[in-house]
Protein backbone atom coordinates (compact mmCIF):
# COMPACT_ATOMS: atom_id res chain seq x y z
CA UNK A 1 0.00 0.00 0.00
CA UNK A 2 1.36 3.36 -1.04
CA UNK A 3 2.15 5.87 1.70
CA UNK A 4 0.29 9.16 1.80
CA UNK A 5 3.03 11.72 0.99
CA UNK A 6 3.50 14.62 -1.39
CA UNK A 7 5.22 13.51 -4.62
CA UNK A 8 8.26 15.81 -4.50
CA UNK A 9 12.03 15.40 -4.44
CA UNK A 10 12.33 16.13 -0.71
CA UNK A 11 9.91 13.31 0.15
CA UNK A 12 11.72 11.03 -2.31
CA UNK A 13 15.05 11.65 -0.54
CA UNK A 14 13.43 11.06 2.88
CA UNK A 15 11.86 7.82 1.69
CA UNK A 16 15.14 6.56 0.21
CA UNK A 17 16.89 7.21 3.54
CA UNK A 18 14.00 5.53 5.35
CA UNK A 19 14.24 2.52 3.03
CA UNK A 20 17.97 2.14 3.76
CA UNK A 21 17.25 2.24 7.52
CA UNK A 22 14.35 -0.21 7.21
CA UNK A 23 16.46 -2.68 5.19
CA UNK A 24 19.34 -2.38 7.66
CA UNK A 25 16.93 -2.86 10.59
CA UNK A 26 15.40 -5.87 8.85
CA UNK A 27 18.82 -7.50 8.43
CA UNK A 28 19.77 -6.83 12.06
CA UNK A 29 16.47 -8.22 13.33
CA UNK A 30 16.82 -11.33 11.16
CA UNK A 31 20.33 -11.88 12.54
CA UNK A 32 18.98 -11.39 16.07
CA UNK A 33 16.14 -13.85 15.41
CA UNK A 34 18.57 -16.49 14.15
CA UNK A 35 20.79 -16.05 17.23
CA UNK A 36 17.81 -16.23 19.62
CA UNK A 37 16.58 -19.39 17.87
CA UNK A 38 20.06 -20.93 18.14
CA UNK A 39 20.24 -20.15 21.87
CA UNK A 40 16.65 -21.38 22.37
CA UNK A 41 17.36 -24.78 20.78
CA UNK A 42 20.64 -25.07 22.70
CA UNK A 43 18.85 -24.42 26.01
CA UNK A 44 16.02 -26.82 25.16
CA UNK A 45 18.54 -29.61 24.52
CA UNK A 46 20.25 -28.83 27.84
CA UNK A 47 16.87 -28.77 29.60
CA UNK A 48 15.83 -32.18 28.25
CA UNK A 49 19.22 -33.69 29.18
CA UNK A 50 18.90 -32.30 32.71
CA UNK A 51 15.31 -33.49 33.01
CA UNK A 52 16.28 -37.01 31.96
CA UNK A 53 19.01 -37.07 34.61
CA UNK A 54 16.79 -35.67 37.38
CA UNK A 55 13.58 -37.65 36.73
CA UNK A 56 14.73 -41.05 38.13
CA UNK A 57 16.20 -39.46 41.29
CA UNK A 58 13.12 -37.29 41.81
CA UNK A 59 10.85 -40.29 41.36
CA UNK A 60 12.87 -42.24 43.92
CA UNK A 61 12.71 -39.33 46.40
CA UNK A 62 8.93 -38.97 46.00
CA UNK A 63 8.43 -42.71 46.43
CA UNK A 64 10.51 -42.63 49.61
CA UNK A 65 8.53 -39.69 51.02
CA UNK A 66 5.25 -41.33 50.02
CA UNK A 67 6.29 -44.51 51.84
CA UNK A 68 7.21 -42.55 54.98
CA UNK A 69 3.99 -40.50 54.77
CA UNK A 70 1.94 -43.71 54.54
CA UNK A 71 3.50 -45.02 57.76
CA UNK A 72 3.33 -41.76 59.78
CA UNK A 73 0.90 -38.88 60.07
CA UNK A 74 1.89 -35.36 59.09
CA UNK A 75 1.88 -34.18 62.69
CA UNK A 76 4.17 -37.04 63.71
CA UNK A 77 6.61 -36.17 60.92
CA UNK A 78 6.61 -32.49 61.88
CA UNK A 79 7.52 -33.47 65.44
CA UNK A 80 10.23 -35.88 64.31
CA UNK A 81 11.82 -33.59 61.70
CA UNK A 82 12.42 -29.93 62.61
CA UNK A 83 12.45 -27.30 59.84
CA UNK A 84 15.71 -26.90 57.94
CA UNK A 85 17.14 -23.81 56.29
CA UNK A 86 17.66 -22.90 52.65
CA UNK A 87 18.96 -19.48 51.60
CA UNK A 88 19.07 -18.57 47.90
CA UNK A 89 21.06 -15.68 46.43
CA UNK A 90 19.28 -14.03 43.48
CA UNK A 91 21.50 -13.23 40.49
CA UNK A 92 20.94 -11.96 36.96
CA UNK A 93 22.57 -12.80 33.67
CA UNK A 94 21.97 -11.39 30.19
CA UNK A 95 21.21 -13.15 26.94
CA UNK A 96 21.25 -10.52 24.19
CA UNK A 97 18.97 -7.81 25.66
CA UNK A 98 17.11 -10.12 28.08
CA UNK A 99 17.73 -10.15 31.83
CA UNK A 100 17.54 -13.76 33.02
CA UNK A 101 16.94 -14.44 36.75
CA UNK A 102 19.13 -17.07 38.40
CA UNK A 103 19.44 -18.38 41.97
CA UNK A 104 22.47 -19.80 43.73
CA UNK A 105 22.41 -21.77 46.97
CA UNK A 106 23.93 -19.53 49.62
CA UNK A 107 23.25 -21.76 52.61
CA UNK A 108 21.58 -25.13 53.11
CA UNK A 109 20.99 -26.76 56.46
CA UNK A 110 19.05 -29.94 57.14
CA UNK A 111 18.01 -30.19 60.76
CA UNK A 112 19.11 -33.22 62.74
CA UNK A 113 16.43 -35.79 63.43
CA UNK A 114 16.25 -39.07 65.31
CA UNK A 115 17.37 -41.81 62.90
CA UNK A 116 15.98 -44.49 65.22
CA UNK A 117 12.49 -42.98 65.24
CA UNK A 118 12.15 -42.52 61.46
CA UNK A 119 12.03 -44.82 58.46
CA UNK A 120 15.25 -45.42 56.47
CA UNK A 121 13.26 -44.37 53.39
CA UNK A 122 13.23 -40.83 54.78
CA UNK A 123 17.05 -40.75 54.75
CA UNK A 124 17.03 -41.96 51.13
CA UNK A 125 14.48 -39.31 50.11
CA UNK A 126 16.38 -36.47 51.79
CA UNK A 127 19.68 -37.65 50.28
CA UNK A 128 18.16 -37.79 46.78
CA UNK A 129 16.69 -34.28 47.12
CA UNK A 130 20.08 -32.96 48.29
CA UNK A 131 21.72 -34.53 45.24
CA UNK A 132 19.36 -32.89 42.76
CA UNK A 133 18.69 -29.55 44.47
CA UNK A 134 21.21 -27.62 42.36
CA UNK A 135 19.95 -29.34 39.21
CA UNK A 136 16.37 -28.36 40.12
CA UNK A 137 17.44 -24.74 40.46
CA UNK A 138 19.23 -24.98 37.12
CA UNK A 139 16.08 -26.47 35.58
CA UNK A 140 13.95 -23.61 36.89
CA UNK A 141 16.46 -21.11 35.43
CA UNK A 142 16.39 -22.89 32.06
CA UNK A 143 12.57 -23.01 31.99
CA UNK A 144 12.37 -19.26 32.71
CA UNK A 145 15.04 -18.52 30.10
CA UNK A 146 13.23 -20.62 27.49
CA UNK A 147 9.95 -18.84 28.33
CA UNK A 148 11.55 -15.38 27.94
CA UNK A 149 13.33 -16.39 24.73
CA UNK A 150 10.14 -17.81 23.19
CA UNK A 151 8.38 -14.48 23.88
CA UNK A 152 11.32 -12.56 22.38
CA UNK A 153 11.28 -14.85 19.31
CA UNK A 154 7.59 -14.09 18.79
CA UNK A 155 8.06 -10.31 19.15
CA UNK A 156 11.15 -10.26 16.87
CA UNK A 157 9.44 -12.44 14.26
CA UNK A 158 6.47 -10.05 14.15
CA UNK A 159 8.84 -7.09 13.64
CA UNK A 160 10.75 -8.91 10.89
CA UNK A 161 7.49 -9.81 9.11
CA UNK A 162 6.15 -6.26 9.44
CA UNK A 163 9.33 -4.85 7.88
CA UNK A 164 9.56 -7.54 5.20
CA UNK A 165 5.91 -7.70 4.10
CA UNK A 166 4.47 -4.27 4.95
CA UNK A 167 6.89 -1.40 5.67
CA UNK A 168 9.64 -2.06 3.07
CA UNK A 169 7.20 -2.91 0.20
CA UNK A 170 5.11 0.20 1.02
CA UNK A 171 8.18 2.45 0.97
CA UNK A 172 9.38 0.90 -2.31
CA UNK A 173 5.95 1.32 -3.89
CA UNK A 174 5.81 4.95 -2.77
CA UNK A 175 9.34 5.63 -4.07
CA UNK A 176 8.33 4.11 -7.42
CA UNK A 177 5.16 6.23 -7.52
CA UNK A 178 6.99 9.48 -6.67
CA UNK A 179 9.78 8.71 -9.16
CA UNK A 180 7.27 8.10 -11.97
CA UNK A 181 5.35 11.27 -11.05
CA UNK A 182 8.55 13.32 -11.06
CA UNK A 183 9.51 11.83 -14.43
CA UNK A 184 6.07 12.75 -15.81
CA UNK A 185 6.47 16.28 -14.44
CA UNK A 186 9.96 16.47 -15.96
CA UNK A 187 8.64 15.34 -19.37
CA UNK A 188 5.76 17.79 -19.12
CA UNK A 189 8.21 20.56 -18.25
CA UNK A 190 10.45 19.59 -21.21
CA UNK A 191 7.48 19.65 -23.59
CA UNK A 192 6.40 23.08 -22.30
CA UNK A 193 9.98 24.35 -22.67
CA UNK A 194 10.16 23.08 -26.25
CA UNK A 195 6.86 24.81 -27.05
CA UNK A 196 8.10 28.08 -25.54
CA UNK A 197 11.31 27.77 -27.63
CA UNK A 198 9.22 27.10 -30.76
CA UNK A 199 7.05 30.15 -30.08
CA UNK A 200 10.13 32.34 -29.52
CA UNK A 201 11.78 31.03 -32.72
CA UNK A 202 8.66 31.87 -34.78
CA UNK A 203 8.64 35.41 -33.49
Amino acid sequence: MRLSVNPNRMELLKLRRRLVLAERGHKLLKDKLEEIMRRFLQLMRRLFELQEGISPKLKKAFLSFAFVRARSSRKELEKLIPEGKLLLAPKKERILNLAIPRFEIEEIQISDYDFLSTESELDIGIKKIQEILEDLLEMSRLWKTVELLSHEIEVTRRRVNALEHIIIPNIRETIGYISSRLEEMERSYQIQLMRVKEIIRKH
